[in-house]
C-alpha cells in the first residue's frame, strides 16, 4: 500500500512510499550498479526498504552502493562478507525484509520508472499473490535491444507453463506477498534453477499468479548473465525439480529437445546476420513446433520479438 504521506524527494516533487521491501542480491556487479540505483532514483514510487545484499563481492560494488545512501535513504546494505551463494544471499535479504510485499530485482537490471506503481496496483486490486511482467532485453556492451519477453498473462496459463517445467514468470520482474517468500525460502542447492523451484512451490501451495503484458524492466544480457550462459545441467535440474514438486516423470529425450530448442532460439535472437537468424529460428521451430505456434500467435497480437 502507498502511504498517504510523501517523504522521499524527487526532482520536482516528493515521491510516495510503498509498503514494499525490494531484495537484490549482488556479486561483483559494480559496473552495472549506477544504472540500477539511478533507475530507483527515477522511480515514481519508492519502496520503504531497498535491500541490497552484497554476497562477498571482490570488486567495488560496496563502494558504489554506499555512494547512493544520501540519494536513497531507504537503502539498506547487508554485507555478507564471504560469498554464500545467490539463494542464500536472497534469503538473507528476505529475512531482513519487514514490509507487506517483497519485490525481486537483480542489480544488473534497470527498472522502468513506474514499475512498482503499476505492479502494486494490480497486486492490491486483483485476487493475485504474485505479479510479474514482461521485460525489454538489451545487450550490455552495445545497449542494443535484443527483444521483448512474452510471458503468459493469466493465472491458468502461468500455472500450465510452470507445471510443464517452463518459466511462467521472469524472476527479477516479480513482486509478491511477503509471506510467500518467507514461507518458501530459496534453496541454494537448486541454483541456477532456484527461480523455477521457488515459483513452482508457491504455485503448489495455492498462490495465484499474474503477469503484466507491458515490459516494466530492462533486462541486461552480459557475459555472466544466466540468459547468456545456459548449460544443459540447468535445464535438466529444472525438469528434475518439476518432477519432484508435481509428481511427473519427464523423459530424457524431451529435456534434450527443449534444451536444443532454447539454445537455437537464443542464437536466433542474438544473431545479427539475416541468414543466421532464419537458420536458427527454423531449427528452434522444428525442435518445438508447439512453442513456435504459440509465439506466432503472440506475435500477431503484439509488436516486437519475444523471448520466453
Amino acid at each position: 500500500m502507498i502511504q498517504g504521506k510523501e517523504s522521499m524527494p524527487s526532482p520536482e516533487t516528493r515521491t510516495p512510499i510503498a509498503d514494499v521491501s525490494v531484495v537484490a542480491a549482488n556479486y561483483n556487479n559494480a559496473a552495472y550498479l549506477d544504472d540500477y540505483f539511478q533507475s530507483w532514483i527515477q522511480s515514481t514510487v519508492q519502496p520503504a526498504e531497498l535491500i541490497f545484499v552484497d554476497d562477498g563481492s571482490t570488486d567495488e560494488s560496496l563502494e558504489v552502493a554506499k555512494r547512493y545512501k544520501d540519494d536513497l535513504p531507504n537503502l539498506v546494505i547487508l554485507e555478507l562478507g564471504t560469498n554464500r551463494g545467490f539463494g542464500n544471499a536472497l534469503n538473507a535479504g528476505i529475512d531482513r525484509a519487514s514490509c507487506k510485499y517483497i519485490m525481486r530485482v537483480d542489480p544488473d537490471d534497470v527498472l522502468i520508472s513506474d514499475r512498482l506503481a503499476v505492479q502494486l496496483e494490480l497486486l492490491e486490486s486483483e485476487d493475485v499473490d504474485v505479479v510479474g511482467s514482461n521485460a525489454i532485453i538489451f545487450h550490455s556492451s552495445t545497449r542494443r535491444i535484443i527483444g521483448t519477453t512474452n510471458f503468459p498473462l493469466t493465472h491458468s496459463d502461468i500455472a500450465r507453463t510452470i507445471r510443464k517445467g517452463e518459466h511462467g514468470v521472469l524472476h527479477p520482474t516479480v513482486i509478491a506477498r511477503a509471506e510467500l517468500f518467507k514461507n518458501h525460502p530459496y534453496n541454494q542447492g537448486c541454483v541456477p534453477a532456484e527461480d523455477y523451484d521457488i515459483f513452482a512451490r508457491m504455485l503448489r501451495s495455492g498462490a495465484r499468479f499474474a503477469n503484466i503484458k507491458r515490459p516494466l524492466l530492462r533486462y541486461r544480457v552480459h557475459q555472466k548473465s544466466a540468459s547468456n550462459v545456459l548449460p544443459f545441467s540447468t535445464i535438466r535440474k529444472t525438469y528434475s525439480l518439476r518432477d519432484s514438486i508435481f509428481g511427473t516423470k519427464t523423459p530424457g529425450w524431451y529435456i534434450l529437445a527443449y534444451y536444443a530448442h532454447i539454445k537455437c532460439y537464443r542464437k536466433y535472437l542474438f544473431s545479427e546476420l539475416a541468414a543466421a537468424k532464419i537458420f536458427y529460428l527454423g531449427l528452434a521451430s522444428a525442435l518445438r513446433p508447439d512453442k513456435a505456434f504459440r509465439r506466432l500467435l503472440r506475435a500477431v497480437r503484439s509488436d516486437g520479438r519475444s523471448l520466453t
